[in-house]
């Protein structure tokens, strides 16, 4: 059903009569895939039970608007909290979209289907330890102005049980994850320890809101592949928070093995395989990761891993096979976005490159199939840089 923009905003003022909006977290717009970029577009936002919502979209050149059925289902046991879901399906690739959230306009685009010669992603994780940080991490994002981020868990550090921690992420990622031109940043996640009450080793009904807030292509199943763009994939696991890490084995593996012609080809998850942090190599999540999945990086051609949790900055030197090899992996990130940063006991590691303990976003530019990873600070300012030129035209 269209609608004209003068009946939005009448009926906009009926229904905010009767609704909460204003409360922190709620009618937020997040936006994110589990479907084609070019064609869908995932809206995510919270309301109080019970309360009416309003969800009106349209192209954002358009004036009339459509309304779409709002699947709607509990945040999180007592805490007086629906999640609100609408898939757009149909949509035309390259084109911005407006969606009306009670009085509030957000906006979004669909990708296109063929990568742009030069195109941007931002990379990043451990993200709130407390709003402050989260926004100085999200406006140093949003200042790159890229086309998606892509999130390695440890959001809102809520352990499964706090609902606050959840609602300042989300007002504060809605609020500022806003680029240059007024479109929000849409992102693919993947789950970190604290997202889940007691970190490691559970199931989904430890991570209840997680699981209750975000979409996934298979319900309860935080490990998945998305093609971003035709030549440009990522595949997100789950470093032993509700899915063993062996469990994850034949997907990788089916997963990389039909993706290994992409030009560009990632792996988005929390724990690092190549950390520098909790007894480095020898820990037994870094051994577990080592032993299941790098051999299927290896094997396949992954170009680079991001990985979170340590709380620094690490930028690892090509592996493959256990060894610095020119065409191997690179293992990037260990997730200090908005976290107090941590120093490490030793300063050589044979398999690390550069390390350095600041909050950071990791900036990821294709241009010509040359892809140059920026470590970005706070302060905007480039710390590190990675140019890999394996693939260049």
């Amino acid at each position: 059903m269209k609608l004209s923009l003068s009946f939005l905003l009448a009926f906009t003022s009926l229904i905010l009569s009767f609704s909460s909006n204003g409360a922190k977290g709620i009618e937020e717009a997040l936006f994110t895939w589990t479907d084609s970029p070019s064609t869908t577009l995932n809206v995510i936002w919270l309301v109080k039970d019970k309360d009416p919502t309003l969800f009106l979209w349209g192209q954002a050149e358009q004036k009339d608007t459509q309304s779409t059925k709002v699947k709607r289902h509990s945040f999180y046991k007592g805490s007086g909290l629906e999640v609100c879901q609408v898939q757009l399906t149909g949509l035309t690739p390259d084109t911005g979209y407006r969606v009306f959230l009670g009085d509030k306009e957000f906006r979004a685009r669909t990708l296109p289907v063929k990568r742009p010669n030069r195109t941007s992603f931002v990379t990043g994780g451990d993200m709130m330890l407390t709003p402050e940080w989260h926004k100085d991490g999200v406006k140093a994002m949003a200042f790159r102005s890229p086309s998606f981020a892509l999130l390695g868990g440890d959001l809102a550090y809520a352990d499964g049980k706090s609902v606050d921690r959840w609602l300042d992420w989300i007002e504060v990622y809605a609020d500022h994850a806003v680029s240059e031109d007024g479109y929000s940043i849409p992102f693919v996640v993947a789950i970190g320890n604290h997202e889940v009450a007691g970190g490691y080793g559970k199931t989904p009904k430890e991570a209840p809101m997680f699981y209750n807030l975000f979409p996934f292509p298979k319900k309860l199943t935080s490990f998945y592949a998305i093609d971003l763009y035709e030549d440009l994939s990522v595949v997100v696991l789950d470093s032993f928070h509700t899915n063993p890490v062996e469990s994850q084995v034949e997907f990788l593996k089916s997963s990389l093995s039909s993706r290994k012609d992409r030009t560009h080809l990632f792996a988005l998850y929390h724990f690092p395989a190549y950390g520098i942090m909790k007894g480095g190599l020898s820990h037994h999540l870094s051994k577990s990761i080592r032993k299941h999945w790098v051999p299927l990086f290896d094997e396949y051609g992954l170009d680079a891993a991001f990985e979170n949790d340590h709380h620094l900055y690490k930028r690892s030197k090509l592996l493959k096979g256990g060894k610095v090899d020119f065409g191997g992996t690179l293992y990037i990130g260990d997730g200090a976005w908005g976290v107090p940063t941590r120093k490490p006991s030793e300063m050589e590691f044979w398999y690390v490159e550069k390390f350095e303990p600041t909050r950071h976003v990791i900036e990821v530019e294709i241009k010509d199939n040359v892809r140059t990873y920026r470590a970005i600070n706070h302060e905007n300012k480039v710390f590190d840089e990675f140019v890999d030129k394996r693939d260049a035209d």
